[in-house]
């Protein structure tokens, strides 16, 4: 099978959930015998491009844009009256001339597009070519700008969110009915699909982990250490961690004084407001080259997110490594983890601060609730077995397409 795989960021590093969430699919794939176009943008930064095309060139074609993605201001500007931010911010003549292109050299069975970020490009590419088009819908991006607008504070943010949320329920439910499937990461989102566009074909595919990349680690633990992994780039994100710095990290302070809180992650030098605001007990790491040593010396690991679609693919990683976790219900929807048996789930501020306490505090506790998260991630969250699934999806597809064309 030749798939042609779209996507709105450049995979690399493997850092963050986003990049992984989408690469690990084209690597499931291609491991399974099939070929794999994967088409998307250059880095800003041509060293992580020229990284990204060494690393991935013996694993699927690689086909980037000259150009990478504009600003963010300048975009945010530009939709200040139409259209919504992270679709129209995809958009690029140079992107549409290299689908044309390999399209004319090419042929494919299937597009596979990541996130309705690249939506309209699929509206485009059905316009033009009989192939079947199925959307991989990480998050429902509409329902993050929604949650995003009703947490924030700022007016001008709370409006522009909900501006953008409302443009991007009208796209994505477009986009639902055009293409022949939609593949949502976890079952609430489908539910939130089928009540904007039910006459739409689904198929639920939850994210995976590398349960031989993330092992447990001997390694002894740091005393008192918490950890958040993540970039700093995508606004739940950003919204997780001042959160926590600021209305969690000062209640585990006040009762564990040496607790320390550390961040890795994308551009983390936007958070030197924190420390420099007296929040104590911070360290910045930004963009590491690896988690694992991180992951193994952290005692605990949070994930205090308030905004969120879809499925964390950072909670399966930290379960894979056999790691204590806490984290919000928002946090941990999409898998199928227990509070109490694979995690603790806590919402409050001052419940969230009693749960890491409990945890730096109880060894034991921390070791169980690792081995519970290590057994589910084995079971029910393997790359190899989420790649069989869109494997079948994609033989259904087809075929089905093939039965309507004649």
């Amino acid at each position: 099978m030749r798939i042609f795989q779209l996507s709105p960021r450049l995979p690399y590093p493997l850092f963050d959930g986003g990049v992984i969430s989408v690469f690990k699919i084209a690597i499931a794939t291609s491991k399974l015998g099939h070929h794999v176009t994967f088409v998307t943008y250059s880095d800003p930064d041509p060293q992580m491009t020229k990284g990204g095309l060494e690393a991935y060139k013996d694993i699927v074609q690689m086909e980037l844009t000259k150009t990478p993605l504009p600003s963010r201001m300048k975009v945010l500007a530009k939709t200040m009256f139409k259209g919504a931010y992270p679709i129209e911010r995809r958009m690029m003549p140079e992107m549409f001339a290299l689908i044309e292109r390999l399209m004319k050299e090419s042929t494919y069975d299937i597009i596979h597009i990541d996130h309705a970020h690249m939506g309209k490009y699929g509206l485009w590419m059905k316009e033009r070519y009989d192939i079947p088009i199925v959307l991989r819908e990480h998050n429902y991006e509409a329902i993050l700008y929604e949650r995003f607008a009703a947490n924030e504070k700022n007016p001008l943010k709370k409006l522009v969110a909900t501006i953008h949320g409302r443009r991007l329920r009208k796209e994505e439910a477009r986009f639902f009915e055009s293409f022949d499937a939609t593949i949502p990461i976890t079952s609430q989102d489908e539910a939130l699909m089928r009540r904007d566009a039910p006459d739409a074909t689904y198929y639920t595919i939850p994210a995976g982990v590398d349960t031989d990349y993330y092992l447990p680690n001997a390694e002894p633990e740091i005393a008192n250490s918490i950890l958040w992994i993540g970039g700093v780039n995508w606004l739940p994100n950003r919204d997780a961690i001042e959160f926590f710095a600021k209305e969690i990290l000062p209640i585990i302070v006040k009762s564990i004084p040496e607790a320390t809180f550390d961040i890795a992650g994308d551009s983390t030098e936007r958070l030197q407001h924190l420390i420099g605001s007296g929040v104590t007990n911070i360290r910045l790491h930004g963009r590491v080259p690896d988690i694992r040593p991180y992951m193994s010396k952290a005692a605990v690991m949070i994930c205090p997110l308030r905004v969120g679609g879809g499925m964390r693919l950072k909670l399966l990683d930290f379960f894979a490594a056999g790691k204590a976790v806490v984290s919000t219900h928002i946090g941990a929807e999409g898998n199928s983890a227990l509070d109490g048996e694979h995690i603790l789930l806590r919402d409050s501020p001052e419940e969230f601060a009693d749960a890491v306490i409990m945890l730096l505090h109880d060894e034991r506790l921390r070791k169980k609730l690792g081995a519970n998260a290590r057994k589910l991630a084995e079971e029910e969250y393997s790359w190899e077995s989420v790649g069989k699934r869109f494997i079948r999806v994609y033989e259904n597809v087809i075929a089905k397409h093939r039965h309507e064309s004649t």
